[in-house]
């Protein structure tokens, strides 16, 4: 089985009124054949994630509602089947 990545965004939210959610969205992006191929994506594409990323979520939400990228990273594709050897 061929194991492909996904850039991982990991953002938590804050409420309008200014209460910071518990939660973390996680938000599956770009597909690369090898985590190398991710990584050195995230190298040279990391600093302009981290400056658009929040907002161009933000604009997902009502007004007010506020998006903080907490981490950028590698992730195996979730959508692949995993395979296991016991029954």
């Amino acid at each position: 089985m061929v194991t492909t990545f996904m850039l991982l965004l990991a953002f938590t939210l804050t409420e309008p009124n200014g209460a910071e959610r518990d939660e973390i969205v996680h938000v599956f992006s770009q597909h690369f054949d090898t985590e190398l191929e991710c990584s050195d994506f995230i190298d040279s594409w990391g600093d302009r994630i981290r400056e658009d990323a929040p907002e161009q979520l933000e604009e997902m939400f009502k007004e007010g509602w506020k998006v903080k990228l907490n981490s950028v990273s590698c992730a195996e594709n979730p959508a692949e089947p995993r395979w296991s050897s016991s029954p």
